[in-house]
């Protein structure tokens, strides 16, 4: 179950569904799916190994479920929710009530956030998922051409009520209440390739393709070794990753965008954040972030009640800390 929160229900429920664009229903009150099966392939980041995805439609108030479909079949099931969450090195880590993992979905869930994708079951054949081309780029461009459903359902929306915040690593991110999703991070390498970058992401219509899709994962050569001997970054290479050396960028072509590199863990976060099962509403500000904060981050809010609501789309926001989770919400807590 997701434990006691805060839900406030709109009463009016559409029972309608219908194929629509991407653009059109990303910001639409009304829950979404993928509009037909999607398949991709590919090498994990940090194993090497080759997997397949496929990415299935679903119904209203499933969520992003993830399935293992290369354990048993009472165990396959991997729901993107907070206490699903495990911290990891350099990748997001997601864990069921049997032990059974996935590790690296960041850019997959990025991809669903920023599309606004809110059901989907995401089949995989290995323990993690494809790095792709480094980005999200490649699973926007596959949802963009298949299409998005509106289902029947009214959103459900975590609005940020009062401060939180965590430290980890020499750097430190907070969340607090805003009239949309945002996200201000800032990095700072000794390289000069990167130096110190700040980027501010108002989420909006378009606003993911245009400013966080295409940025690519990176990586200082010098650690490369280091990660390969610790079993990390053995899928690594320059067709999936921005690798920097002594102020210079070694991947033939360059960068993608101007400041290519906060943009990216700008983009981590979003996907990160996504794991609260819903959409924020909230500003989150962060200096130096990585996926082992963004962790502590959301296990912090998620166990701080008096810090959020849970609300349906169009609703009043009211908070209460004992409430009996209504029967929409309650299907997507099984």
């Amino acid at each position: 179950m997701l434990g006691d929160r805060s839900i406030i229900k709109d009463k009016t429920l559409s029972g309608s569904m219908q194929g629509a664009s991407v653009h059109n229903v990303a910001h639409s009150p009304m829950q979404t799916t993928v509009a037909e099966i999607i398949s991709f392939d590919g090498v994990g980041l940090h194993s090497g190994r080759f997997v397949r995805v496929a990415i299935h439609p679903a119904p209203a108030n499933t969520g992003i479920l993830f399935r293992r479909i290369d354990v048993t079949e009472s165990r396959q099931t991997i729901a993107a929710r907070p206490d699903s969450v495990r911290q990891a090195r350099l990748c997001t880590r997601i864990v069921n009530d049997d032990g059974v993992g996935l590790e690296t979905v960041e850019h997959i869930m990025a991809a669903f956030a920023g599309l606004g994708v809110d059901n989907a079951i995401v089949e995989i054949d290995g323990g993690e998922a494809p790095i792709l081309d480094g980005s999200s780029l490649p699973v926007v461009e596959a949802i963009n051409r298949a299409g998005v459903r509106l289902l029947g359902s009214r959103r459900r929306v975590l609005v940020v009520t009062a401060p939180v915040s965590v430290e980890h690593g020499g750097g430190w991110a907070k969340l607090e209440p805003c009239e949309r999703l945002e996200i201000d991070a800032e990095i700072d390498f000794d390289d000069s390739a990167i130096g110190r970058q700040r980027f501010h992401y108002r989420h909006g219509a378009g606003a993911f393709e245009r400013d966080l899709a295409a940025a690519r994962t990176f990586c200082l050569m010098r650690d490369v070794a280091a990660m390969q001997n610790a079993g990390l970054a053995l899928g690594g290479s320059l067709n999936n990753a921005v690798v920097v050396d002594d102020g210079a960028v070694l991947n033939d072509g360059g960068l993608r965008m101007e400041r290519e590199f906060v943009r990216h863990k700008i983009l981590d976060c979003l996907g990160d954040l996504y794991l609260l099962g819903m959409t924020m509403r909230g500003r989150m500000t962060a200096s130096r972030p990585g996926h082992a904060m963004c962790a502590k981050l959301i296990g912090t809010l998620w166990n701080s009640p008096a810090c959020f609501q849970i609300i349906e789309n169009g609703a009043t926001i009211e908070h209460s800390d004992g409430y009996a989770l209504p029967e929409v919400a309650a299907a997507a807590a099984v």
